[in-house]
């Protein structure tokens, strides 16, 4: 390992924090690297904390709902970044959708899981209603529940909603009323690896709400 100016005064604030990362000799050892992720954790919240990587800044880190202030802010006045939509989409309300809109710290890995989404192809976009687009920035309760929403803070986007409602059973495979397939596994599994998580999990272990991709350490 190569001595590095800024792990060493990593070192040295982790010691000040109350974490352990061993002798601050600039070097990212094993140590420094379970204090520092330890340290991560206890700030934001989450399992899935941020990790001290070689040569690479830390990513977002995956926030739990009640750590989604400290991590992004306010809800009701996210800091917004907007890009082009990397396949031809349409609003749900109808409309082509020339922009797509969300918080700025999640805008990359979005817009690196649409790309990914894209690449599949017209026919098996349109196929699932991956090209139905329902927004992100909203300033509401969820549905049918007295905590806001993922998308107050912009961090979430529906994708076709009709066919993957709120309180519908996920079914991969099947198709939805509206005539389209519900979220198919691929998907969920690109969303997935680019730090989303697709719908939410039932006590019995199904999932529901599958229109709704949130950048949030849910189960």
């Amino acid at each position: 390992m190569i001595y590095d100016h800024e792990v060493y005064l990593i070192q040295l604030g982790l010691k000040t924090s109350g974490f352990d990362p061993g002798r601050a000799d600039g070097l990212r050892g094993p140590k420094t690297r379970k204090a520092f992720e330890a340290s991560a954790a206890a700030r934001f919240g989450s399992k899935r904390a941020i990790k001290l990587s070689e040569g690479v800044g830390p990513p977002i880190p995956y926030p739990t709902t009640l750590a989604k202030v400290k991590i992004f802010g306010a809800a009701g006045t996210p800091q917004m970044e907007v890009f082009k939509p990397p396949y031809p989409m349409t609003f749900v309300w109808g409309g082509k959708v020339k922009s797509v809109g969300c918080h700025k710290m999640i805008a990359a890995p979005l817009k690196a899981a649409l790309i990914e989404i894209g690449n599949k192809g017209k026919a098996w976009i349109d196929k699932h209603g991956l090209n139905i687009y329902a927004g992100c920035f909203n300033y509401r309760n969820s549905r049918g529940g007295r905590s806001l929403s993922d998308h107050a803070w912009a961090i979430a986007i529906d994708l076709n909603p009709d066919d993957n409602y709120n309180h519908q059973t996920w079914k991969p495979g099947a198709k939805g009323p509206a005539g389209t397939y519900q979220m198919p596994k691929l998907a969920v599994n690109i969303f997935r690896k680019h730090g989303f998580q697709v719908g939410f999990r039932r006590a019995d272990g199904t999932r529901r709400d599958m229109m709704h991709i949130a950048y949030v350490d849910r189960p």
